[in-house]
């Protein structure tokens, strides 16, 4: 059985860091206000600040801390593992050292059930939340030439704040309906620009499934003049030319909901860049299939229970599903949103 790990704060910072700089820059990696970083750096020495971890676990989380200039003691050391220390920090700034972890696979009920915690602690707020931003995604679309382009980037903000919304209330803040408008005040212009890159790969899979449609209808004969076909032939060619597209667009959708599941929490709470925070939340879904799978399966199931009620379940199911966008970020990212 391999050794766990805990992560102590010395009560030293690293040569060369400030003390200011080191609260600031604590503060904003890990998601604490000031005072509680400034908290930790003056009378912290000898906290535990994360255990049972494995081997890979305490490396991340030392060389994460050490980043921002903390002197971290790891117990026990990781060199009786074998394990090379670094002196600086091993993560790259651009991803804020996130490093997407693969979960067990009852993980995907637990963060169904992590998000109902959050949900009951202000189940109002969050319902109202969701019909607002349904309502301003249905109204902008009706909006001619321009509202479905506008749609999509206004969605993906109002997704942010939904986000920050809930950092906030697992930080005790408490969840407040104004917080869908936060992301129009943070990495706005982040956010939007993901929107159009979702706007984009979209159009991009609905040109590649148009093509198809035509070259199979074309290749079928059953646009030719001399076409004889009866009812029963014309439909089986039709339900073949179909079929192919069908799975194309699986082969490709997929993919791109694996992208974007994450893109917006990892562009709002952690800061990263558009095109990483695709590639973090590819990998984060791929390295989760599993409890991903039960995830699904589960909320297919609460989908179908919520709508028999004349779809008056959904106003529970939606915002909990919603919910379950952080709660399963902060798990697989682990030491972003909540240590």
């Amino acid at each position: 059985m391999s050794s766990l790990y805990r992560i102590t704060y010395s009560g030293q910072l690293m040569p060369g860091h400030s003390q200011q700089a080191v609260v600031t820059e604590l503060a904003r990696t890990f998601h604490m206000t000031e005072d509680e970083a400034r908290e930790l750096v003056i009378n912290g020495a000898g906290r535990v600040i994360k255990q049972g971890l494995d081997a890979a676990q305490a490396q991340r989380y030392r060389d994460a801390l050490i980043a921002v200039g903390l002197e971290i003691l790891v117990d026990p050391p990781l060199e009786a593992q074998g394990l090379s220390l670094n002196k600086g920090p091993s993560l790259t700034v651009d991803a804020g050292g996130l490093v997407p972890q693969a979960l067990p696979t009852g993980r995907g009920w637990g963060w169904i059930a992590d998000a109902w915690v959050l949900f009951k602690g202000a189940p109002l707020s969050w319902i109202i939340a969701i019909v607002l931003f349904m309502a301003i995604i249905m109204l902008v679309g009706l909006i001619p030439w321009i509202g479905w382009i506008a749609s999509t980037p206004i969605s993906t903000i109002l997704t942010g704040g939904l986000m920050l919304g809930a950092r906030a209330q697992e930080q005790g803040d408490g969840f407040k309906i104004e917080h869908l408008f936060a992301g129009f005040s943070t990495r706005t212009g982040p956010l939007a620009l993901l929107g159009v890159v979702y706007l984009l790969l979209a159009l991009l899979l609905a040109l590649v499934l148009v093509a198809l449609m035509m070259l199979m209808l074309g290749g079928s004969g059953l646009m030719s003049p001399d076409a004889m076909s009866t009812p029963e032939q014309i439909e089986s060619q039709v339900s073949t030319m179909t079929a192919l597209p069908v799975l194309v667009a699986l082969l490709f959708a997929i993919p791109m909901i694996m992208a974007t599941y994450f893109a917006p929490v990892l562009v709002v709470l952690d800061g990263v860049g558009v095109i990483e925070s695709l590639k973090l939340s590819f990998l984060g879904c791929l390295r989760n299939i599993l409890p991903f799978l039960l995830y699904g399966l589960i909320a297919f199931v609460l989908l179908f229970v919520g709508a028999l009620p004349l779809f008056l379940g959904w106003l529970i199911v939606v915002p909990v599903l919603t919910i379950v966008v952080y709660t399963a970020y902060r798990d697989i990212f682990p030491g972003t949103a909540r240590n």
